[in-house]
């Protein structure tokens, strides 16, 4: 059976997992996973795909990414290949390193993105390397990172820790207990499809026998989620814009406002217009809540509530999707 097309597109939620080929150890030293921790670091500032949760075990690796301009093929290419390169050279071997292609799973950002991380984080703990009590001190996943800031992290911690609390300390605290209910979990999110997506059989028979939904083995969510992926496929095969500048452009002029006045956090008469821009340059361009709340001077929460606004005036003037975007 030929294998399907990987599904991407600018602003979709990735659960990637990479396996050495037969199973075999590819990191076999601590200084393996550092550097492999250093070229994904390295890929990460030449694009604008974000990280939520990462954990690197001896023989394969989970990472949860969010896509932006940068493709996921681009960024795992990047990611993989310079690992490889280096792992060779230091031990004297040729051929491949990882099993066939890495696996990636498209999820539902909004009814996946906390279970995923939560499962990336504890992966260690089930598999018996490290007890829950130890992990705030275990160096090979992002769970440390979320609880103390540090210098080489690599994930989004400012906006993982917005999911849990308005304060640093309130969101420490309330993930710390959500990873803590995670333990005597038994759950899979290596695939997609109809099962995980409805987490057992039994429910997965009653989802068929009541309504037929559709469902796709590389996404990980409902027969909602995935038609609204197909069609956003199908949508982003049309688009015009393509980079963040063009579409201030665009809006600006839709609005008739100047482009500066669309970036001045205090400007009358730009709100409607700024919530657009936040809702647009998240959808269709894959921009993070804090890259484009930068652009405009406001934080992760003003952005994901101007996000909302957005995407309801959009739904309510059928014309603008066609005047900005197409």
């Amino acid at each position: 059976m030929p294998r399907q097309a990987r599904i991407d597109y600018p602003g979709a939620l990735h659960h990637v997992i990479g396996r050495g080929i037969e199973r075999k150890a590819i990191f076999k030293e601590e200084a393996d996973k550092s550097l492999f921790l250093k070229i994904i670091k390295e890929q990460l500032s030449k694009s604008k795909v974000q990280i939520y949760a990462w954990s690197i075990m001896d023989n394969h690796f989970h990472i949860l990414l969010q896509t932006g301009e940068t493709s996921l093929a681009e960024f795992m290419r990047g990611v993989l290949t310079g690992y490889a390169v280096n792992y060779n050279k230091k031990q004297k071997r040729v051929g491949h390193l990882f099993q066939n292609r890495y696996k990636s799973i498209l999820c539902d950002k909004d009814e996946y993105l906390l279970p995923l991380i939560r499962y990336i984080h504890l992966n260690p703990v089930k598999a018996g390397i490290v007890d829950i009590n130890s992990l705030y001190k275990y160096n090979w996943t992002g769970h440390r990172e979320l609880l103390k800031k540090e210098e080489e992290g690599i994930i989004a911690r400012e906006e993982v820790l917005g999911y849990f609390g308005k304060t640093e300390r309130k969101a420490i605290d309330s993930y710390k207990e959500y990873i803590n209910e995670g333990i005597e979990l038994k759950e899979d999110y290596e695939g997609g499809g109809l099962i995980r997506s409805a987490g057992e059989m039994d429910e997965a028979i009653k989802r068929r026998s009541e309504d037929y939904q559709t469902y796709d083995d590389r996404i990980l969510g409902d027969g909602e989620f995935v038609e609204k992926v197909y069609n956003t496929i199908e949508e982003k095969l049309n688009y015009k814009i393509k980079d963040i500048e063009t579409l201030i452009i665009k809006i600006a002029k839709y609005y008739k406002v100047k482009e500066a006045e669309l970036l001045e956090t205090r400007k009358k008469g730009t709100r409607e217009a700024r919530s657009v821009l936040v809702y647009m340059a998240i959808k269709y361009l894959g921009e993070s809540g804090k890259s484009i709340g930068k652009k405009l001077g406001i934080g992760i929460a003003a952005a994901s509530i101007s996000r909302e606004k957005g995407r309801q005036i959009c739904t309510e003037k059928e014309d603008i999707l066609e005047s900005i975007i197409k």
